[in-house]
């Protein structure tokens, strides 16, 4: 062939060259569609990567913000389009601001969330697991990205989601630093650069929103730290917008810098309604066929359903929410498919899983460590131990952190169980595999633990806690009791434990002195057992001379909703005390059969004048009440058609107010014309969301303290003095001016009033406003110091 560097034809070569020349031609001729499809999606992704390029920094990030909120939503594992079905979370609404003119009743209207992160600069949005935080700051992400919250310069915030549990600050950098920081490790590779500058100007215009979110996940060893760094980030950055999100820490701790704290609010029936129109939407399922699955619910009334369990078991199609046959359900779904390239099947999975929960349970800790996994997975299946199974122990840890497994993987070294409500039922499962219930006794009262239990009520034995629960003082608010009631509903009928809880609760119900608010909570809990003992407990209780107690079993009538339960509420329409008759009749409006629509029907045509107005209002509630107050309205009887009038200003519908303004202009009885001129200024008042009252409580500037201390012969000076006065009118002034300083109490507050409001909450004796005001005010005190109030 010649020397190094020398040339010759070579016939040989030159017929293999040519051979392999026209096999490439023949091929590429062959593939040219491929190829041209190949080509034309790489010049489209380039030419989106230069378009990236040329946008700023800022609406990168955004775009990437959008692409995230899937994978912050828990449940978006089981379906990726539950995004644009978020809806506005609800939040319960605070005590009123301190007044002597607070009457029954108080306002109980659910605060949407939009309208007070207007008001409020600094919130803490807090609740218990599966209330609907995370989806909380969530909802905030779209909104504002979709330009339809703005604050007071109506500049567009930047969003900023942190999870607090990852934030290391740095006591001697700027506090900023460590926003970035948390942030640089999952926002795009071209926005880190200039992550850093992009905060600081958000922070420096007042336009950042930072969203903080799993507070509770933090250990307490490093929360005063987190805490330290966000009061000298605001220090920094006052005009900053921060929402908190959290649950199971003394708020004390957050209102020392500024933030306001709102409880999320359970879903109510109408909340479910609007999530299920949204998904029937956005997954094109029948909207009937939706609304025949709500029915298969058959949860009793008032509905109050944590948004994890609602939104779950709508796209599951499942019949009980919040059991734990749901969360098994989910389970199963996050697990499909798991078996196959390695030795994991679902099986040992949960096994796996299982142990994982219950050993970050027992450490308090909320990352999961690739060395965690490493020795779940070799405990379970020793083959997988290294050198030899390293492979396979690596393939089964991709397992079970690929996009939609229980596990979500932070980076390389670390993750966390997609949602604490599925991290609880995979501990209480692996704990009713060992039928050992040890484990759980000395967190009876740590929230942390709460949802182990009730997952536990139905999978293991009871034996011990049910006897510690009995036993042991309970709380002023009957905490465990309450949670007891939760474990009964979840547990088999035949749990040997399951009539001493029911008994148990049947004598707080019928303890005298109970606060109204207390009692009603019994009620539901009584309701939400499904125990067939209950409707005979409120039979009873309708024959006891304690009218509070008449009260709270007729409301009890009402959500459970039975036809055969009619005749006792009839029988309360007479009843000696006025507010038993109209609780009775809130009951025919809660319980939603047509015997009782019909029953409203009759009292607002012939019923006295007190209570027709009553009958009406509750007869909107159904689905065919605002048609039947429009027939109402033409009545002969100018009685029946004054109650319908002020029906009608609860209807937000435009054809509610026309009627109301031909009723104020053509009615011949000017008593109906004038009910119709008052119901279109309620109709309007209603149409617009109730207006907050958010000031903050200076005692020794309080008008109705100053006054009632003048005609005591006092004066008012510094704040000691004044919180000294404070006591006093609460122990020895009248009516309003206790439910004044309860109120102030509630805003102000600290642990040394807990002993007066709860002398004032538990005295049968006082009137009944006032102690449920205390028993309020005593709540809100209680979570503020994080102290158990016996």
């Amino acid at each position: 062939m010649g020397f190094p560097g020398s040339w010759r034809f070579d016939p040989l070569s030159a017929l293999i060259g040519a051979a392999l020349a026209s096999l490439g031609a023949g091929l590429l001729y062959g593939g040219r569609r491929p190829l041209r499809r190949l080509y034309e999606g790489t010049r489209e992704r380039l030419d989106q990567a230069r378009q990236r390029l040329r946008l700023s920094a800022e609406t990168q990030y955004r775009h990437w913000l959008l692409e995230q909120l899937p994978g912050w939503i828990a449940w978006s594992a089981l379906d990726p389009r539950l995004v644009p079905c978020l809806i506005e979370p609800p939040l319960s609404p605070p005590l009123p601001h301190p007044s002597t003119r607070v009457e029954e009743p108080l306002p109980e209207s659910e605060l949407p969330l939009g309208q007070v992160i207007r008001a409020v600069s600094r919130l803490f949005l807090y609740g218990p697991p599966g209330s609907g935080r995370t989806g909380a700051l969530c909802w905030l992400i779209r909104e504002t990205l979709a330009g339809h919250l703005k604050w007071k310069t109506q500049s567009a915030p930047l969003p900023f989601y942190i999870r607090l549990p990852l934030l290391a600050p740095d006591p001697v950098a700027p506090p900023e630093a460590a926003l970035a920081e948390a942030l640089s490790g999952t926002v795009p590779m071209i926005l880190r650069a200039r992550l850093s500058g992009m905060i600081r100007t958000a922070l420096r215009d007042g336009t950042a929103l930072l969203l903080l979110d799993e507070l509770e996940e933090v250990p307490p060893s490093r929360r005063s730290e987190l805490l330290g760094w966000l009061g000298r980030l605001l220090e920094s950055y006052p005009d900053t917008h921060v929402v908190l999100a959290g649950a199971g820490i003394a708020t004390r701790q957050v209102e020392a810098l500024g933030f306001l704290p709102f409880a999320l609010a359970s879903w109510s029936e109408d909340t479910v309604r609007m999530f299920v129109e949204r998904w029937a939407q956005v997954s094109g399922a029948p909207a009937s066929e939706l609304e025949e699955r709500l029915k298969a619910w058959k949860t009793p009334r008032p509905v109050r359903l944590r948004p994890a369990d609602a939104v779950a078991a709508v796209v599951l199609r499942h019949d009980r929410p919040g059991g734990p046959e749901l969360y098994d359900a989910i389970l199963d779904r996050m697990l499909q498919g798991i078996a196959g390239r390695t030795a994991l099947t679902p099986p040992t999975a949960r096994l796996i899983l299982g142990q994982l929960a219950l050993q970050l349970l027992n450490e308090e800790r909320f990352i999961i460590t690739l060395e965690d996994m490493e020795q779940a997975l070799i405990r379970s299946i020793p083959a997988l131990a290294p050198p030899g199974g390293r492979r396979n122990l690596d393939q089964a840890i991709e397992r079970l952190t690929d996009p939609g497994r229980p596990v979500v993987p932070i980076d390389e070294q670390r993750g966390h169980f997609r949602h604490p409500l599925l991290q609880a039922y995979l501990a209480a499962w692996a704990l009713a595999q060992s039928g050992d219930n040890t484990t759980l006794m000395p967190h009876l009262d740590d929230p942390r633990w709460a949802d182990v239990f009730t997952f536990y009520a139905a999978l293991g034995p009871m034996s011990g806690i049910i006897d510690r629960v009995l036993t042991e003082p309970d709380d002023a608010f009957h905490t465990r009791l309450l949670h007891m009631a939760r474990w009964i509903a979840v547990a088999s009928p035949r749990a040997p434990w399951r009539p001493h809880g029911m008994a148990a609760l049947g004598r707080v119900f019928l303890k005298p002195g109970l606060p109204m608010t207390l009692r009603l909570r019994v009620v539901e809990a009584l309701v939400a057992t499904g125990d067939r003992g209950v409707p005979v407990l409120f039979h009873k209780a309708l024959r006891h001379p304690d009218p509070e107690i008449r009260i709270a079993a007729i409301r009890g009538l009402g959500w459970l909703g039975e036809e055969s339960d009619l005749p006792f509420l009839e029988q309360a329409l007479t009843d000696p005390d006025p507010e038993v008759r109209r609780a009775a009749i809130t009951a025919l409006g809660e319980h939603r059969t047509g015997a009782a629509m019909q029953r409203l029907v009759l009292l607002l045509l012939e019923a006295e004048e007190s209570l027709r107005r009553l009958a009406a209002e509750a007869l909107q509630t159904y689905p065919e009440g605002p048609q039947l107050l429009q027939e109402a309205t033409e009545e002969t009887d100018w009685r029946t058609r004054r109650a319908a009038a002020f029906a009608l200003a609860l209807i937000p519908e435009e054809w509610a107010k026309a009627r109301l303004e031909t009723l104020a202009r053509e009615d011949p009885e000017w008593l109906v014309r004038s009910a119709a001129l008052d119901a279109l200024t309620l109709w309007e008042k209603n149409r617009q969301p109730p207006a907050l009252d958010l000031r903050p409580v200076v005692v020794e500037q309080q008008g109705w303290l100053i006054e009632w201390a003048v005609q005591e012969g006092e004066a008012i000076g510094e704040r000691s003095s004044a919180i000294h006065s404070l006591y006093r009118a609460l122990e020895r002034g009248s009516e309003g001016v206790r439910r004044a300083a309860i109120l102030t109490l509630a805003r102000v507050g600290d642990q040394e009033a807990l002993a007066p409001l709860r002398i004032l909450a538990f005295d049968p004796q006082i009137d009944r406003l006032i102690r449920d005001l205390a028993f309020r005010a005593l709540e809100v005190i209680a979570r503020r110091t994080g102290a158990r109030v016996l």
